[in-house]
């Protein structure tokens, strides 16, 4: 038998083949940062993914990012970045993400053939998956992203234990799947620590049953695969920075990695953002599966480790309620899915229905700029084309201090290119006043140096922020712009007060 007729008769290899191409497809046109269809485009360098991409390029040309740059995302990450740019500036990125969304899609379709046992559904509802993930993929290249195939391998580990062990109330994993899982958790935590809540839940169920079931000695041996999995991911991280930077590298690897994380997700909880649009869908399915806790069809087993890891992911959250932060919820709204089935109730069937037509609305972004660019046109609103008037409109040094035009295909709303890139995070988010600490860090590396002289921002903006700009610059010009969308130059008058 050929080769070609091995892959058509075999299901598994058709299916294989249609989840890489789909992920190919997805990356090709929705990762409007990384791939090279926007190369040309003022969005390839937008937003995080163009700070991300910063401290790649830092790895690449010898330097050490929290030592030369900071930012509060984890090694692993930059590692990601590094290897993909030192592979190709136009497409390595691209390939990474298309090999973790396949493994991701790959490890949801088993997961849903583990469940409902049928390969045509369980190739829909990973679709379906995709269709969420395009609603919250915000320009791709982002740490949810990369951490998706990490959260949902250890979940497959627990559901397979589920579903294969004969007394269905030990959920339990065996050791290899436990060190394993302990990796992923060790990977993730070194990418964003708060994107492991989503496992969190199915781990903490897992060892309340372990106590309820006297089994001491097993859930130890977890606790301690567990731990070393992780402990293995920071030691090489760790090993690492010792070489690059001695023990203050590891310091500073630590502090941006945990310490600063802790500082950020504590300087601005606030209940309001769970009222926000993008939190809709995530906590519509948190109630719907406390509703399949009622279930009588099923042991609770699988609705309490999922409500579980919703609360706790809701949590880890908190106040910053962005649209890719809800990335880490999928593979819950996969399963939620699922326990909807189980219920035996159609019509619950239409929350998942109209919760899928409200994701696609969400979705208009990635829909915008692909539209765009099909089109031929250059920018997706006047704001781009009035940031280039600007430019063009100052003195060389001036223009120097905000924008290289010889460097970079990079526009973004507040700030341009390489270094003056890294205010992104200095201004818009106002971190340098969230602990003495990091203003001593600030004072060390130099970041005052880098602040612009110009800054440009939408008058629609959060007050706290035009509150900043009011402070520190002064309204220099109106820059051309929409009638209804106008954008203001603000000129330096003041650097920050250390």
């Amino acid at each position: 038998m050929t080769a070609t007729k091995h892959f058509y008769k075999n299901p598994s290899w058709l299916i294989y083949g249609i989840l890489f191409f789909v992920s190919v497809t997805f990356i090709f046109f929705f990762s409007t940062t990384t791939s090279p269809f926007y190369e040309h485009c003022q969005f390839w360098f937008l937003g995080d993914s163009g700070i991300f991409q910063e401290m790649g390029i830092c790895l690449l040309q010898g330097g050490t990012p929290y030592v030369d740059l900071f930012d509060h995302k984890g090694p692993v990450l930059w590692f990601i970045q590094a290897f993909g740019l030192g592979i190709n500036r136009k497409w390595g990125l691209m390939l990474f993400q298309c090999i973790s969304l396949f493994y991701t899609s790959l490890i949801w379709y088993k997961t849903n053939t583990l469940l409902y046992g049928k390969k045509t559904i369980s190739i829909i509802i990973t679709i379906i998956g995709l269709l969420f993930l395009i609603a919250v993929y915000e320009h791709g290249n982002l740490c949810e992203e990369y951490s998706l195939p990490f959260i949902s391998l250890p979940v497959y580990f627990y559901l397979k234990r589920w579903k294969t062990e004969p007394n269905s109330k030990r959920p339990i994993y065996n050791h290899t799947d436990t060190f394993i899982m302990g990796l992923c958790v060790g990977i993730i935590a070194m990418i964003r620590i708060n994107n492991t809540a989503p496992i969190i839940g199915f781990a903490l169920w897992h060892f309340i049953r372990c106590v309820q079931q006297k089994e001491h000695k097993r859930m130890w041996t977890d606790v301690a695969l567990i731990c070393g999995g992780i402990a293995i991911i920071f030691a090489i991280c760790s090993t690492f920075y010792l070489i690059k930077a001695g023990w203050s590298g590891v310091y500073e690897m630590t502090y941006g990695t945990f310490i600063f994380n802790y500082k950020y997700y504590k300087s601005g909880q606030s209940p309001d953002a769970l009222f926000a649009h993008n939190y809709v869908i995530p906590i519509v399915f948190f109630i719907t599966t406390l509703f399949c806790l009622f279930n009588k069809n099923e042991k609770p087993n699988l609705n309490i480790p999922l409500s579980l890891s919703y609360l706790i992911t809701i949590v880890a959250i908190g106040s910053y309620g962005f649209g890719h932060y809800m990335m880490l919820f999928i593979l819950l709204y996969i399963l939620s899915l699922y326990q909807i089935t189980l219920t035996g109730k159609k019509w619950m069937y239409i929350i998942p229905f109209i919760l899928l037509l409200y994701s696609v609305r969400l979705s208009h972004t990635a829909a915008d700029l692909l539209l765009f660019k099909l089109r031929g046109k250059h920018s997706h609103t006047e704001l781009i084309d009035g940031f280039h008037q600007f430019i063009s409109s100052m003195s060389p040094n001036e223009r120097s201090s905000i924008y290289k035009t010889e460097t970079s295909y990079m526009v973004s709303t507040l700030f341009a290119n390489e270094n003056i890139c890294q205010c992104n995070r200095f201004i818009y988010n106002n971190h340098i006043k969230l602990s003495p600490r990091f203003q001593k860090y600030a004072k060390t590396h130099g970041i005052k140096d880098l602040q612009p002289v110009w800054v440009l921002t939408q008058s629609q903006q959060p007050k706290a922020i035009d509150e900043y700009m009011r402070t520190h610059y002064t309204l220099a010009d109106s820059i051309p712009g929409g009638e209804h969308d106008p954008i203001w130059g603000w000129k330096r008058t003041n650097l920050l007060d250390y």
